[in-house]
């Protein structure tokens, strides 16, 4: 091997050498010197190269050559950055904890952000660590834990500083890791940010404690419409967009060509990413298989019975099917759900505590989601978790194709289903960002009427939405208003929108980034 750089850090002291287009820091290369062609070993124990190499220093053919690297590979440029921008901002007093379902993107947005900002990264992944992470959640003083690791790591030695961010992933391997979170923030100046699938599923079992008014939280989703106008260059479109009608008809068109993709096939990044290299609809929900099938096989090794995992797939189609079998107006909840699964299963005999098991951790895993119930009407009356939805319309697309599920059924829980998780965005804003109040996205029964959806901006103007796959008259929508529940009624449909006498209709595209409609 032949060394092509030597390499220096800010205050220009050599740290180590570019091998092969990898950084090898002065340490190890004086364990494998052998290795190494053109550098010797002194006697006082500096390295010598035998004949000058070009300097360079780490932050330029290290970390902007990642993030160059990184951008190359990921170019979809995702809204969570702006919330990592404002915790950077002030996140030195709190660890950031990024949720969000397997494969969405979370590790690879973390790493764009680490590798634009900062001049120092540690990026530890827990489930295929070599040098020992975990032992440094058993020593009394965690920034002599980290400098050791950096070393073993062959990383350059460690700056305590805020120019220097640390990101543990796959932190749910590993509770001793978890648990040091508070520890890790009090001995070390740098930033601090975690991550990891199934999160929900392990805190407060195995050992695993949350470690409160330590961490700051983000949640991650798949791409949204607005993030996937994004990609197509139609994001303006969107923003601009007048809702009632007005607009150039050739703009409608684009956007609800778009939607149309997006509903079949979701905001998963690797989906989309098939998408675009072969614009094939059915190629891309093939992805979407793969996707599943590689949750079915990581939720294996959190499952004591191997039958369990047979139970949570078999859940997948059985829910889809329920959702959409769901009597109108009964607001039927979580409960009742799991015990008609639990029933009607006949390829895979089960019991309603391993159908709910199952439920829960797909809940917990970010596959469903709960929708709260604004009782009779009454959005400050809220009863918790009355129904689920999946959180990205491919999925629903996919696994559909495994029901005998009509077409009309199809089409609806669709549309609800991109509706539903285009709002449910609106609630993971901060605070100061946020256009709606409450914790989630719910519907509402009025007697024998069911509202698809209820949702107050921050001015606490009540909305009410209704759903169309096409046409259709919106009885619960005008019972809702003529029954003051409601503050404004809105139809969502693909359609370019207008003004009514009693209601508006909007294009359904615009139903979130869109909120409030004014």
């Amino acid at each position: 091997m032949m060394a092509t750089h030597s390499v220096k850090d800010e205050d220009d002291i050599p740290i180590g050498f570019m091998i092969n287009n990898q950084f090898i820091s002065n340490e190890t290369i004086k364990a494998e010197i052998y290795e190494v062609d053109n550098l010797a070993v002194q006697e006082n124990g500096e390295i010598r190269e035998r004949e000058a190499l070009p300097e360079t220093h780490y932050g330029d053919i290290v970390i902007k050559a990642a993030y160059k690297k990184i951008v190359q590979e990921n170019q979809f440029r995702r809204d969570v950055q702006k919330e990592f921008e404002r915790w950077r901002k002030i996140g030195y007093a709190q660890v950031l904890q990024v949720d969000g379902p397997r494969q969405v993107g979370k590790t690879t947005e973390l790493l764009k952000f680490a590798y634009k900002n900062y001049g120092h990264v540690i990026y530890v992944n827990l489930a295929m660590d070599r040098f020992g992470f975990t032992k440094i959640a058993k020593m009394p003083n965690m920034l002599l834990g980290i400098a050791d690791y950096c070393y073993r790591a062959n990383l350059p030695r460690y700056k305590d500083s805020r120019d220097t961010i640390l990101i543990i992933d796959e932190i749910q391997t590993s509770a001793e890791v978890y648990n040091s979170i508070r520890d890790l923030r009090r001995d070390l100046n740098c930033d601090i940010a975690v991550t990891g699938s199934y999160l929900g599923t392990v805190l407060g079992k195995n050992g695993f404690f949350l470690p409160a008014g330590t961490l700051a939280f983000i949640d991650m989703g798949a791409i949204s419409f607005k993030e996937f106008t994004r990609i197509f260059k139609a994001e303006k479109l969107l923003e601009g967009i007048d809702l009632y009608g007005s607009g150039n008809q050739e703009h409608y068109n684009r956007l609800n060509e778009l939607y149309g993709i997006y509903r079949q096939i979701g905001g998963y990044p690797e989906v989309v990413k098939r998408y675009i290299k072969t614009k094939s609809i059915e190629d891309s929900q093939l992805e979407i298989g793969n996707l599943l099938r590689i949750f079915k096989r990581e939720s294996q090794n959190y499952f004591s019975q191997p039958r369990e995992a047979e139970i949570f797939e078999s859940v997948y189609i059985s829910a889809l099917e329920e959702m959409c079998h769901e009597k109108r107006g009964t607001g039927k909840g979580y409960l009742e759900l799991i015990g008609k699964i639990a029933k009607d299963n006949t390829s895979l005999i089960v019991n309603k505590d391993e159908v709910a098991n199952a439920v829960v951790w797909l809940t917990y895993a970010g596959i469903l989601c709960k929708c709260d119930l604004a009782v009779n009407g009454d959005i400050r009356n809220i009863s918790r978790s009355r129904r689920m939805y999946f959180s990205d319309c491919g999925l629903v697309a996919y696994l559909s194709k495994m029901t005998t599920l009509d077409e009309s059924a199809i089409e609806g829980i669709l549309t609800e289903t991109f509706v539903f998780n285009e709002l449910r965005l609106l609630f993971h804003h901060g605070i100061a960002e946020r256009k709606v109040i409450g914790s989630n996205v719910c519907f509402s029964v009025y007697g024998q009427y069911e509202l698809d959806f209820m949702v107050a901006d921050s001015n606490r103007v009540v909305y009410g939405i209704e759903v169309k796959t096409r046409g259709g008259n919106p009885l619960s929508l005008k019972v809702f208003i003529d029954n003051h529940l409601i503050d404004k009624g809105v139809v969502a449909k693909p359609t370019p929108g207008g003004h009514g006498d009693r209601f508006d209709t909007i294009p359904i595209y615009a139903v979130g980034c869109r909120f409030p409609y004014r």
